[in-house]
């Protein structure tokens, strides 16, 4: 086969994921303390009991209050939620685009489309996204590493994505309790709450791997950067004589 007479596309420029990163670590940061308030809410149900359908507000204020407070604090960690959302699969797509420009003789099993839908995709999204975090861990190391071998992503990375799918299915068994009336309105509290601290916990891990991941990546693009500007090596002496 005749090689191309055309020169190879140049690669896309590295463009940091730092300040992204930074906005998804400051939105878990926040989603952990609104988890950590949600928490704190369904608590204190538990000593005030809700306003029922046939009470007046002023028949139980504290529970007309409380539930007021509850509808704000959903509303909030909605926004909350969906905020972080975008901003992740914002800063996942900026960060496994830059894998090319790290180590471009490494190919990647994802693209960054395939990395951020995976999360939307059922049953896909129980393993392939972590598949894709951990790629993106181990693939933003320098050109050298891993040559023979993957080298092993940290130990926050299969436990965020445990408590992240125990979360995510607490967090279903909640919804789906709160609107069922057979369910007994204390025992759904309970499942809301066991999935709030779950939820934090994913959050702090989601934090250390984000982190990790962003930092690899800075460090190995200063190190592209300077064997660059450093330039090719020099060729060896000769001993030719004039």
């Amino acid at each position: 086969m005749n090689p191309s007479p055309y020169p190879p596309p140049p690669l896309p420029p590295f463009k940091s994921a730092h300040v992204r990163a930074r906005i998804v670590k400051i939105m878990l940061i926040v989603a952990a303390v609104v988890a950590g308030l949600s928490l704190v809410i369904e608590g204190l149900s538990f000593a005030f009991p809700p306003l029922t359908d046939d009470q007046e507000v002023g028949d139980n204020p504290y529970g007309a209050a409380l539930m007021f407070i509850t509808l704000l604090d959903g509303v909030l960690e909605l926004i909350i939620y969906l905020t972080t959302v975008v901003c992740f699969a914002a800063w996942l797509y900026r960060a496994y685009g830059n894998l090319r420009v790290l180590n471009p003789s490494r190919p990647t099993n994802y693209t960054a489309t395939m990395a951020v839908g995976s999360f939307f995709i059922p049953f896909a999204n129980l393993i392939i996204p972590y598949r894709a975090v951990r790629e993106l861990w181990q693939k933003s190391g320098p050109p050298d590493e891993g040559l023979l071998s993957k080298p092993s992503a940290p130990a926050t990375f299969p436990i965020w994505w445990l408590f992240w799918l125990l979360a995510s299915f607490a967090g279903n068994i909640a919804m789906r309790a709160s609107f069922d009336e057979s369910v007994p309105v204390s025992n759904a509290t309970a499942i809301s709450m066991v999935s709030s601290v779950l939820y934090i916990v994913a959050a702090v891990f989601a934090y250390l791997v984000v982190d990790a991941i962003d930092k690899r990546q800075e460090q190995t693009s200063r190190m592209v950067r300077l064997a660059a500007f450093s330039g090719p090596p020099p060729p060896p002496p000769t001993n030719l004589q004039f």
